[in-house]
């Protein structure tokens, strides 16, 4: 008889899994709970302060404002007001609701075509969803949930 033979159902039956989905993922290992890998990275879930472009900015040849533009999932909702770095950062809302922020030269890749990711541009958010989903999964932290819930049956 094996270690698991011996847990009682009612106490293992609220880690199971709800749907084909969550099955999926929750027999990797895997989690859904999510956070940005760089610290520059800005997620949200609620609207992040946004800017008009100055008249500086507009008299630029080189400058374009991608206000209202959409690009995959993402539509831009406008300058980041307060978030500096290098180069200038743009909002834009995922169609999941979340807001990020991209550089200006990423959104006009996308624009022009010159994208060559293998997805469509999306949230960091989602596109983690959509490689779980593809199948592409970090091994290591599998196996590290695997061990966790081993011990937790024990």
């Amino acid at each position: 008889m094996t270690r698991l033979a011996r847990v009682d159902f009612d106490a293992v039956a609220p880690l199971l899994p709800s749907d084909k989905v969550a099955g999926r993922v929750a027999a990797r290992g895997e989690h859904f709970d999510w956070k940005p890998d760089l610290p520059t990275t800005v997620h949200s879930s609620v609207p992040l302060a946004t800017r008009r472009p100055t008249a500086h900015e507009l008299c630029q040849p080189h400058y374009t404002d991608l206000t209202g533009k959409r690009i995959g999932r993402l539509t831009v909702m406008g300058v980041a007001a307060e978030i500096t770095g290098n180069g200038q950062k743009w909002v834009v809302r995922c169609v999941c609701g979340a807001y990020e922020t991209r550089k200006a030269r990423s959104i006009k890749s996308w624009l022009v075509g010159e994208w060559k990711g293998d997805h469509e541009p999306m949230c960091d958010c989602c596109g983690y969803t959509r490689r779980l989903q593809m199948g592409k999964f970090n091994k290591k932290k599998a196996a590290a949930a695997a061990e966790a819930i081993m011990e937790a049956a024990r």
